[in-house]
C-alpha cells in the first residue's frame, strides 16, 4: 500500500516521515538513489510497506542552506547583542530568501541587552518584525503564535542568536542550547540535525547556525531580490538598472532622500561588488 507524508528529519541515511500523525523511519529506494533524487527535510514523499521511500513530489521551493523544501516562511533570528548585530549579515539572509520569493519574518532577540534601534529601522522599511526577550518569563508567547500557524517555518540565523531558545519558548520544548563564547563573541553550534518540530498547527524547522554567508546571485538577480527595490525600480530609467552607477535611478533617489535605510543600500553595494556579472 502506497502512503504519503512529509520528511521531518534525516539522520544516518534514514528518513523520518510523518503521515497521519504517525512517524515512519524509512530508507530511500535504489531508484531514487540511482537518479540522485535524495529527499530533504520538508519534502512531500510517497512510501510503501512502511519501509521504503519511493517518490519525492515536486517542490514548490527549496533552499540550499539550510537544505529544506516547501517553505512558507523563513524567520531570520538576529541578536541585538551577544553576538553583535550585523545589518550586513541580515541583509545577506534577506537577499537569498527574497530571491526565492519566500516570505520573511525578522525576529530580534535579546532586547534586554542592546539598543533596539535595528528593530525600528527594519520596521520602518515595512519588514515583518518581532522584538523578543527569551529570558522574560512574563512574555506572552501566545500573542505571536499567529505568525506561524498553518505554515512550515524555517528558523535560521547566525550562531548564538537564540534560535533554539525561541523555538523552546514558542513550542514549549526543551531542546539543548549553549551560551555565547565570551572570548569569540559568538555562539557554539548547538543544533546538529535539521528537523521539523510540531505543535498543533505550527511546524518549525530549527537549523544549525553559522557566522558567514555566501550569495550565489548575479548582479541583476541581486538587484531583483531586494523586495523594497522592486516597486521603486519600475521608475528607474533602465529596466536592467542595478542601482549603482546608472543615471535616473529611483532606488538611489530614495537612498539620497533618506527614504531607503542607508545601511541597507550600503550593504547592497557591498554585495553587488562581490556578485558575479
Amino acid at each position: 500500500m502506497i502512503k504519503q507524508g512529509q520528511v521531518i528529519k534525516i539522520i544516518s541515511g534514514f528518513f523520518d516521515v510523518v503521515s497521519k500523525n504517525k512517524i515512519y523511519r524509512l530508507r530511500a529506494s535504489g531508484t531514487l538513489r540511482d537518479n540522485n533524487l535524495i529527499p530533504i527535510v520538508g519534502d512531500y514523499v510517497e512510501f510503501k510497506n512502511d519501509l521504503l521511500l519511493t517518490k519525492v513530489k515536486e517542490r514548490k521551493n527549496f533552499l540550499i542552506r539550510p537544505k529544506v523544501a516547501n517553505i512558507d516562511l523563513v524567520a531570520i533570528i538576529v541578536s541585538l547583542s551577544e553576538p553583535k548585530f550585523s545589518s550586513l549579515l541580515l541583509d545577506r539572509f534577506l537577499a537569498i530568501i527574497e530571491s526565492q520569493n519566500i516570505s520573511t519574518l525578522i525576529i530580534f532577540t535579546k532586547s534586554d541587552l542592546g539598543n533596539n534601534k535595528p528593530y525600528y529601522d527594519y520596521l520602518s522599511q515595512n519588514f515583518n518584525c518581532l522584538l523578543i526577550n527569551n529570558k522574560d518569563k512574563d512574555f506572552d508567547w501566545n500573542k505571536i503564535k499567529d505568525n506561524f500557524k498553518n505554515k512550515l517555518t524555517v528558523f535560521t540565523g547566525q550562531t548564538g542568536v537564540g534560535k533554539t531558545s525561541t523555538l523552546n519558548n514558542l513550542l514549549n520544548k526543551n531542546e539543548k542550547t549553549n551560551e555565547i563564547s565570551k572570548s569569540l563573541g559568538r555562539g557554539k553550534h548547538t543544533t546538529r540535525v535539521i528537523e521539523i518540530f510540531f505543535d498543533q498547527d505550527i511546524r518549525i524547522i530549527d537549523t544549525p547556525g553559522f557566522s558567514s554567508l555566501e550569495i550565489n546571485l548575479s548582479k541583476l538577480e541581486l538587484a531583483h531580490s531586494f523586495f523594497d527595490f522592486k516597486e521603486w525600480s519600475k521608475k528607474c530609467k533602465f529596466s536592467t538598472c542595478i542601482h549603482y552607477k546608472e543615471i535616473d535611478c529611483e532606488v538611489k533617489r530614495n537612498y539620497q532622500n533618506n527614504i531607503l535605510l542607508k545601511s541597507r543600500y550600503e550593504n547592497y553595494i557591498k554585495m553587488l561588488l562581490e556578485a558575479k556579472d
